[in-house]
């Protein structure tokens, strides 16, 4: 029997219908995709083309297939949260022989076992459920255990007056909110590059801030994706990729979070926190550079690598509009994590 769509031989039963596997196959491709409204380019086209995606649709639904008989998409692992705020697993990446001269790096990847032990069991492994109120409730907890290792790994840091401390754990955590997120891309970078841009991948943007709102103040989930959905798009783009094609190890991550942690470059801390935070970085960056050394990485891997702090100063612009966006719309953000990004940066 002939296709009724594209007059090949072999039409078989597909989805209510009647037509050869490849015009099954573009049906079904056809309702997976995001591009649900399309219109007829056959006048464009050659006389001996064959038709256009549209008309080739209005056809397979002439034949009796409809959309609503296409199975799903299987979801063969499901994609971990993936707002900035996802507690990724940096200890489960794999381990690298780091050199005895860099001792604090080192200590820094040995501890994060620990730290991601404490997370998990506070916070739990996966977040997917979770909404934005649900997250930002979080960040007092989160923000004490990385600041308590890196007073681990550097004493001298508890000597700090308590504003200094208070000035740099703001400073520090709306980029590495950013950063976790980035690292868990990257890790997971072959369930993201099919989950980001789809239908389920908008459908969870607009539930993440939508039910994050008062229920008689909540907006449509359509306004909800036209508004946040950019900062999403915008994160997985401009930092999140990019920071996948770095190719960083586990080491170079942890020295990462050193030199966020220990930023001196801020006018909110003192002159005193400023110069411990400088000589910290000054140990990391020699630390950071003798490790790539002892890997024959070239000379351009610790400007790459350094690169990413840049990156993060660009997203933390980003969160901070997303900030002002949730007051707008009356999206409910926990007291602590708004005192965070409340704080006056220079």
């Amino acid at each position: 029997m002939l296709c009724k769509v594209c007059g090949a031989d072999g039409s078989e039963p597909h989805f209510g219908g009647s037509s050869c596997r490849a015009c099954a196959a573009f049906f079904r491709r056809y309702v997976h995709s995001q591009k649900s409204v399309i219109s007829c380019t056959c006048e464009h086209r050659l006389p001996s083309s064959h038709p256009c995606r549209h008309c080739r649709m209005l056809k397979c639904i002439a034949t009796g297939m409809t959309k609503c008989k296409v199975q799903a998409n299987r979801e063969k692992n499901r994609v971990r949260f993936f707002y900035p705020g996802y507690i990724s697993l940096i200890s489960s990446l794999p381990n690298a022989i780091i050199p005895k001269s860099c001792d604090n790096i080192s200590k820094t990847v040995a501890h994060w076992v620990d730290l991601d032990k404490k997370r998990k069991e506070l916070h739990g492994e996966c977040f997917f459920d979770h909404n934005l109120s649900q997250v930002t409730s979080l960040a007092k907890i989160d923000t004490k255990l990385l600041w308590d290792l890196g007073e681990t790994i550097f004493s001298d840091v508890s000597k700090l007056i308590t504003t200094d401390r208070d000035a740099i754990i703001s400073n520090f955590f709306p980029k590495w909110l950013v950063m976790e997120s980035a690292i868990d891309y990257a890790t997971n970078y072959d369930q993201f590059k099919m989950f980001v841009g789809t239908e389920e991948f908008y459908n969870k943007c607009a539930y993440f801030y939508g039910t994050s709102m008062p229920e008689d103040k909540r907006i449509k989930d359509e306004d909800t994706i036209r508004i946040f959905a950019p900062f999403w798009d915008w994160h997985y783009s401009e930092v999140a990729h990019p920071v996948y094609l770095k190719k960083c190890d586990k080491v170079e991550y942890m020295a990462i979070f050193l030199l966020l942690l220990f930023d001196n470059a801020y006018t909110n801390i003192s002159e005193d926190g400023a110069k411990l935070c400088r000589n910290i970085r000054k140990v990391i960056l020699r630390e950071l550079k003798g490790y790539q050394d002892d890997k024959n990485c070239s000379e351009m891997r610790l400007a790459d690598t350094i690169d990413t702090l840049r990156l993060l100063e660009k997203a933390e612009q980003k969160l901070q509009e997303e900030f002002v966006l949730c007051g707008l719309h009356n999206v409910v953000l926990h007291d602590d994590y708004k005192q965070i990004f409340q704080v006056k940066k220079l």
